[in-house]
């Protein structure tokens, strides 16, 4: 992985840069589950200069660990300190997740662009039933039956 080549890219639908790992990340975590996943560069600012971040022994695992207890279903990340212009820059991998939608808190969001977005109930319904293969119009009504069908107005 080449960094200076994705910072010079910027921010995208798979690429967010923090300057710190704090709550947005982990809404972006969340963002990137429920789309084509992507990868968050801590230590990075938005304009994608490398500030750098304190990096201790325990660290990558504290953040994947947080990452993991803070989602539902449970996220696994992959995470991975490289220095660049002498600076600890963490990259941070999410995958995809494939049953969706994933949440932070009670909340869902999805990747618009380079921006999260929180779901509304109504994106949270269809993304879950699209991801299981199912549509809403697959499912029985539950006050209906065939007995509502005219059939003068369903014939060729």
């Amino acid at each position: 992985m080449n960094l200076k080549n994705i910072i010079q890219k910027g921010e995208s639908q798979t690429v967010e840069f923090k300057d710190s790992f704090d709550r947005e990340t982990l809404e972006t975590a969340v963002a990137f589950s429920n789309t084509k996943g992507g990868t968050i560069l801590i230590g990075i600012d938005n304009k994608g200069t490398a500030k750098g971040v304190s990096v201790g022994s325990e660290t990558l695992a504290e953040w994947s660990n947080r990452i993991s207890q803070a989602t539902e279903p449970t996220v696994i990340p992959e995470l991975q300190r490289e220095e660049m212009d002498s600076k600890n820059i963490v990259i941070i991998t999410i995958k995809e997740y494939p049953l969706k939608p994933v949440s932070f808190r009670g909340r869902c969001f999805k990747r618009v662009a380079n921006c999260n977005r929180q779901m509304s109930p109504q994106e949270i319904a269809q993304m879950h039933l699209f991801s299981t293969g199912n549509s809403w119009d697959a499912l029985p009504a539950a006050v209906s039956g065939a007995e509502v069908l005219h059939a003068e107005k369903i014939s060729d």
